[in-house]
Formats: structure tokens, sequence, C-alpha cells
């Protein structure tokens, strides 16, 4: 069955990224940069993953695998399954990203990890509405446990998911508990993927999560409708294409489940005609006039954010510009001859962390496989 799923799934695949590459690279010249991705991604972690850090990657590479259409059987497949399932959750981005991918996978058979996600998302959420590295704040809820959630544990019985009762989260940590922390715009922006992911398990997120964050994210945004990168409560003086990118599907996201109109709200409005003015899929505009620029220009990054926002929002073009042709004929050229991809732009080599080239190539791959499901209902 599971040798089955994955031909099924690279079947849809290859059929997609076909339809959407029409008239930029084509869809057998994607797939095959794909495939040496993923190949690239199994040599470089197959003894292993490490899983005691904020940027430890195994959930990343576990949703890119997937998406690349690697059989489940793959051995570092199952190690990276392995590892996520067995961590404790403690930071931001590993945890919004494990549910992203068990979301993926089967949100009715991992629906008990989902709901403990969810309710530590919701916990860990800060005053202002951000989120950020937790440190001291680990969101210890066990919610598993007190939700009494009983998942299903085989595909099969996973059938009736769509008919289990809805799981509501409620928040059971003080928000003045964390008062005087900030977090950073980066955080918060898988945090609310990862919130919106967990929906897939019928699990109903407060309101007040969403109001919460919609405000951050309002409040940060630019005159001139771009955002850049909130940090440690002081405000970025410039904006760029990821973080501008990050912004508008964050809001969308937000909107969507407040029920409240996307695309006629001003935020997206303006970050959208930021867009369509800046746009290029060859560097992350506007990153230089970034306050807190750091060592990259995260160019693989800002086309994973691109994708985010136009499969969210549901648009194929930045003003006559089609982003997903120019940004996989950029992400087709610039792969390295290993089947890597690496941030260009300036000299990092002597500070890069070894995560890095896993991210690069695994943001690259999110991108080319159209990874990000569109907003539903």
């Amino acid at each position: 069955m599971l040798r089955t799923f994955a031909l099924v799934l690279l079947a849809l695949l290859v059929g997609a990224v076909s339809a959407a590459a029409k008239g930029g690279p084509s869809g057998k010249e994607v797939q095959a940069a794909v495939q040496r991705g993923a190949d690239w991604l199994r040599k470089r972690h197959a003894q292993g993953f490490e899983t005691d850090r904020k940027h430890s990657v195994p959930e990343l590479v576990a949703l890119t695998l997937n998406h690349a259409g690697v059989s489940r059987k793959d051995k570092v497949f199952q190690a990276a399954l392995e590892a996520i399932l067995g961590c404790e959750l403690e930071h931001t981005y590993r945890v919004a990203t494990l549910a992203m991918t068990l979301s993926r996978l089967n949100p009715y058979v991992y629906r008990a990890k989902l709901a403990h996600c969810a309710q530590w998302l919701v916990d860990t959420q800060l005053p202002g509405g951000d989120w950020g590295y937790p440190g001291n704040v680990r969101g210890r809820t066990q919610a598993t446990r007190a939700l009494k959630v009983k998942p299903p544990v085989t595909e099969e019985e996973a059938k009736g998911g769509p008919k289990a009762p809805v799981i509501q989260i409620q928040r059971r940590t003080d928000p003045a508990k964390f008062e005087g922390e900030h977090g950073d715009f980066s955080n918060t922006q898988f945090a609310l993927l990862g919130l919106r992911a967990c929906l897939d398990a019928r699990i109903v997120i407060p309101k007040e999560t969403w109001e919460a964050a919609l405000r951050y994210m309002v409040d940060q945004q630019l005159k001139d409708g771009s955002w850049g990168y909130p940090h440690a409560g002081e405000r970025d003086e410039g904006g760029y294409a990821s973080a501008t990118s990050a912004g508008l599907a964050g809001c969308a996201i937000c909107l969507k489940y407040l029920k409240k109109s996307v695309r006629s709200h001003a935020a997206v409005k303006k970050a959208l005609a930021w867009l369509k003015k800046n746009w290029t899929p060859s560097e992350n505009a506007g990153i230089e006039d970034s306050t807190f620029i750091l060592p990259s220009y995260w160019q693989c990054y800002q086309l994973y954010a691109v994708e985010r926002a136009g499969r969210i929002l549901g648009f194929k073009k930045l003003g006559k510009r089609d982003w997903y042709k120019e940004g996989a004929r950029w992400l087709l050229d610039s792969q390295r001859t290993d089947g890597s991809w690496r941030d260009q732009g300036v000299d990092t080599t002597a500070r890069r962390p070894p995560y890095m080239d896993t991210a690069d190539t695994c943001f690259a791959i999110l991108f080319l496989t159209l990874a990000t499901p569109p907003l539903t209902g």
C-alpha cells in the first residue's frame, strides 16, 4: 500500500509541476531537479539526525522528502519520522513544521500529536500576538492526555477521521506570564502555518489567537506595504521580499479563520502592491535595507515564502511576472552539481551553520513541488 501511495504521489507531483511550469522549465526538468535534491538530502542525513537544537531539521527534511515523492519506507524518511515523533515539543519552528508534516502524512493518524502541537503553539503565543524562541518557555501542557484524544493507529482506521469530534483548543497559560518577552517575525509566520495545519484534523484554534496574531502582523507592516524582520520588540527599518511574503501569508491565514475578507484587507492589498513592484526571483528584494540583516540573502527561503503566499492567496502572477515559472527557472539554473542548493550573494562560508545547506535545499524543493495547500474552509 505504501509503494502504491508513493507512486500515486509521484504521478500527482509530476502532473502538478508540469501544469505549473508551462512556458517555463519542463515538468521533466523540474522533477529531475527535485529528485537530485532529494537524493542529496538522503545522503546528507544517512547517518541520522540531531534533535536537541532549535534549528535541528528532521521535521523539515521529512516534510520535503514526502513532497518530493520519496517512499515512506525509505530509511532516511523513517529515521526522520522516528526522530520527530520522539522529540519533546520545545521550539516554535520545529513544532510548527512538525504539525505541517504530520498533517501532510495523515491528520487523523496523527491527530493526538497535532492536538498537542496546537495546544503548545496556542500556549506559547506572547502578549504581543507573536511567537519567538521559547527559551525557558517550553509549553509543556501534556495536551494529548488532557484532551483525551484517542488517535487511530492505522490508515484504515483513519478513514473515519472526518467524522471525528471537533477538538476545541483553549489557552491554558496566562499571557501575562510572558510579559516583557518579544518574539520575531519568522517564528510567528511559522507558528501560523503550523496552526493552520492542525485544522486538518478538526482541531479548532481560539479566535483570540488569530486576532492577536493579525494585530501583530498589521502593526509591524511598514508604510510602503512591506515587512522587515521585527525582533526583540524593535521594528525593522526596511522591508524585503521574504518577510513581505511571510506577512502576506500570515495575514491571509488569520483573516480566513476569522471569517473576514482576505483580498480586500488593507494590509494584504498594500503587501501585494509592494511585491508586484519589487519582486524578482534572483534576489531577496530590499534585504539590504534591513536593520537586522543576517549574513545571508535568503534567496531559496524567499522563493519558498513567495510560494506560500501565492498558494495561500491563489495568485499566479505578481504583476506580469509568473512567480512559479521564473522562480523554477532560477532554481534549476542555480542547483549545485551535487544536487543541493545554497544561498548566494555573500560569502558566508566561515560562519554558515551546517543546517543551512539542508534548509536551502528543502526550501527549493518545497517551492518546486508547490508544497503549500491553498486555503480551505
